[in-house]
């Protein structure tokens, strides 16, 4: 069986090697012609070396090109192959302008086509795999026509998705992705860093690692059943873990599903809770500790640095709607307020929230603006693109146009207004146990009564029981006690 796949490999590598020397020979058929052209000179005139030489010259380049990227695709693509892409890429978006312009609506009808009648191509930059046009309007337009002409032109020259933003008065940046590099789920690597501010999740649309701040920000993830929550939710939890275990991160996790999602890596989180009442429970403890914390913090510092003492606290809520919209009355009553509560105090004090959710909806999060950033994956519908990134970005960030076949992608919008699209690595399983066996959280220091103000619970991985401290009996003031007579 391996042998036939060795065979099938091989023969598979010839064949497109084969295809591609006669495609690229085609493709420079201008060449080829004046090649002939000077051939046939060169024979006629007794020079019948060269004259072969010349001949053969487009085929041959094709050839070796084509084996070279049989043999090698990976050195083919960044000496020769890449350059050659990129350069064809702008070649075309310089030549033709003037028609693209025309075509995708950027110049009126009944006007002229003088070059002041269309919008100025200020430069043309390609890189990696995305080309980078950058268009300034005419009198009597507005960015928002560029915007919107977008798609249109990332059509016209055939690519794959297109992110607009203004850079300037009357200049919009075009970043179209001429190669979708996110198709093929990719696998993370086993984390090793101390990451405390930022993790890795994936990649972005260009083909550069995606990272996720974390430091001071509240994150919401949306997206449909499917649509590879848990992606993410792992990327965060496996790429603490390693801060987690030297004691720099404390992560507690949340998963009204029965732990089905939480339960195979619950050996990275200091606490956990899988019902309803055990949620409530940690709720307030990580209260506790935001209480704890602004009474050391008040006077001396307004922002916060994990120390091996002192951890960021990362919070993981999947399915925030199961907690906030469908359990009971009163534990959804308890739990809104105290969610509420650390999401308005905990940024600056070291606790930070990451909720995933299927239904963005006001009735179900409604502290949805409360969350700092969030990430789109594909939701169901136009309206909930907007309700998870905001109004203008349905046709920059469409998500509800994200294929069901690529799970982890998905739209980032910054503080800064840019788009990104990115995709999660995937979390197998397996590669989740072994991450959790390597970097298991450490056990929770003892706590006294001067540690943290009011009732702290503490709740264990293995258990989602809190644990009560006993307390000392007091000396009963009455007859009882001689020293009081």
């Amino acid at each position: 069986m391996f042998a036939l796949r060795i065979v099938w490999l091989v023969l598979s590598r010839l064949g497109t090697a084969f295809w591609n020397s006669i495609a690229w020979t085609v493709q420079s058929w201008r060449t080829v012609c004046v090649c002939l052209v000077i051939g046939d000179l060169l024979l006629i005139t007794d020079h019948e070396a060269a004259g072969l030489a010349v001949l053969w010259f487009v085929p041959a380049w094709s050839t070796v090109r084509a084996a070279w990227d049989a043999v090698s695709p990976r050195s083919y693509e960044t000496v020769l192959g890449g350059p050659l892409r990129r350069r064809e890429w702008r070649r075309r978006v310089r030549k033709d302008w003037s028609k693209i312009a025309r075509r995708c609506g950027l110049v009126w009808p009944w006007e002229s086509t003088r070059r002041a009648d269309i919008p100025r191509l200020l430069h043309v930059r390609a890189r990696g795999n995305t080309l980078t046009l950058a268009v300034r309007a005419v009198m009597g337009q507005t960015v928002d026509v560029l915007m919107e002409a977008g798609d249109a032109i990332a059509t016209a020259v055939e690519a794959e998705a297109v992110e607009s933003r203004r850079v300037g008065p009357g200049v919009v940046e075009m970043v179209l992705t001429m190669r979708e590099l996110i198709h093929e789920p990719a696998t993370p690597r086993m984390p090793t860093d101390l990451e405390t501010e930022a993790v890795t999740l994936g990649r972005r649309s260009d083909g550069a690692p995606w990272r996720l701040d974390l430091s001071g920000r509240h994150t919401l993830v949306v997206g449909r059943s499917g649509s590879g929550k848990g992606s993410i939710f792992w990327g965060i939890a496996g790429n603490l873990a390693p801060a987690a275990h030297a004691g720099l991160v404390r992560l507690w996790g949340i998963d009204l599903k029965g732990g089905v999602e939480v339960a195979v890596g619950s050996a990275m989180f200091s606490h956990v809770a899988m019902d309803e009442q055990a949620a409530l429970r940690l709720l307030r403890s990580l209260n506790q500790v935001i209480v704890a914390r602004q009474a050391v913090m008040r006077g001396h510092s307004r922002t916060f640095e994990a120390t091996a003492g002192d951890p960021a606290h990362v919070l993981l809520i999947d399915e925030l709607a199961v907690l906030t919209g469908y359990a009971a009355r009163d534990v959804v009553s308890e739990a809104s307020a105290l969610l509420k509560r650390i999401l308005t105090q905990g940024r600056a004090l070291g606790v930070i929230v990451v909720a995933f959710v299927q239904d963005p909806r006001k009735e179900t999060v409604a502290m949805r603006e409360l969350f700092t950033q969030t990430i789109a994956l594909r939701v169901a519908s136009t309206s909930e693109t907007r309700m998870v990134l905001g109004d203008g970005y349905a046709d920059l960030a469409p998500a509800h146009r994200i294929d069901r076949t690529m799970p982890g992608a998905g739209y980032v919008v910054g503080n800064d207004g840019v788009v990104d699209r990115v995709r999660a690595d995937y979390w197998s399983d397996d590669l989740i146990r072994v991450v959790a066996s390597r970097y298991p959280a450490p056990p929770e220091p003892p706590t006294t009564a001067d540690d943290l103000p009011g009732e702290l619970i503490t709740l264990t991985p293995s258990s989602t029981a809190p644990v009560t401290r006993r307390r000392t009996p007091r000396t009963p003031r009455g007859g009882d006690d001689p020293e009081s007579a």
